[in-house]
């Protein structure tokens, strides 16, 4: 199941080709108790790591969040701030039972794109906000939500690090440690989720490593899904791998599924030759499916083809 983190990406707005190219976010999107640590030589693991370090000497047992910006391979917009025409109201951020909420009072969500896989020039941000659990010295994440930069957060009482912004491979090694230490499924599925968004190619390689060989076949599938709306030529063949692969049905179910979500010009032709090729029935009856939903004449053909045996 996608939690609200991954449901609220169809509730936002993304005109990507009406939105330039914009600057890094900082720290000033935030009000409320901010502690800005983005300077110096540390890497970001490191900088949250020295954060927890000194959180934790101030409040055990307490919470608190850090923030960092990542470059995403799409524009990101707040869809209220595009209907209203006003983003100056902040949208409240708070800790609820160890859970981010966001804007409690209001409809909150996004939206990344109608065209899976399109790219835009420029520069293109968004944020995660980590909520940071303090416990006998320790912190541990117990909830991710990705903000957009083109608003204001509130945080009233609580407190926030502000840690910067990080590039493709200090983001992903960052994610790859808390996948090493975080057991939470929610969070992890999460973590896929951002993958999702980063820009360049060591994410989509991240996600074709958790679709092949994670342990937690609900991971696969979740970066089984969000391979399918990369539309890259690694992606189409990682889910062509998975297909060909001895995985569990339900598994190779979800990959013709990322199949049809893709682009007609990339999907369509592999989605027939499973229909035509697959030693599998269920596979057989899943392509066959997913070829109904669409408009493509190929798949007419195919139809064509066989109702004539």
């Amino acid at each position: 199941m996608k939690r609200q983190f991954v449901i609220f990406m169809f509730c936002w707005l993304l005109l990507a080709w009406l939105v330039p190219a914009a600057s890094a976010p900082t720290a000033a999107m935030f009000k409320g108790q901010v502690t800005v640590k983005e300077t110096g030589e540390l890497s970001l693991q490191e900088r949250s790591a020295e954060i927890c370090r000194q959180f934790a000497k101030e409040t055990d047992g307490g919470s608190f969040f850090t923030a960092w910006a990542f470059p995403t391979f799409e524009h990101i917009n707040s869809c209220r701030r595009h209907h209203e025409g006003n983003g100056s109201v902040p949208i409240t951020v708070k800790n609820r039972s160890g859970r981010i909420i966001v804007n409690s009072e209001q409809e909150h969500g996004l939206n990344i794109s109608d065209d899976p896989g399109t790219k835009n020039a420029g520069a293109s941000w968004g944020v995660l906000i980590f909520l940071n659990q303090v416990d006998k010295g320790r912190c541990r994440i117990s909830d991710i939500k990705l903000l957009v930069p083109d608003r204001e957060y509130d945080l009233g009482n609580e407190r926030l690090a502000w840690l910067g912004t990080a590039d493709e491979i200090q983001g992903l090694e960052f994610i790859r440690s808390v996948f090493g230490q975080n057991t939470d499924h929610a969070v992890r599925e999460d973590l896929v989720f951002a993958l999702y968004l980063f820009n360049g190619q060591a994410a989509t390689s991240e996600l074709i490593a958790l679709a092949r060989r994670n342990a937690d076949p609900g991971i696969r599938k979740e970066a089984i899904f969000w391979l399918g709306q990369k539309a890259s030529a690694a992606a189409v063949k990682a889910l062509g791998d998975v297909i060909d692969s001895p995985e569990d049905l339900e598994i190779k179910k979800q990959a013709v599924f990322a199949l049809s979500q893709l682009p007609e010009d990339i999907g369509t032709p592999k989605l027939i030759d499973i229909a035509r090729h697959n030693p599998h029935p269920r596979l057989r009856k899943e392509a066959i499916f997913w070829l109904g939903q669409s408009d493509d004449p190929r798949a007419l053909d195919l139809f064509t083809e066989i109702l004539a045996k």
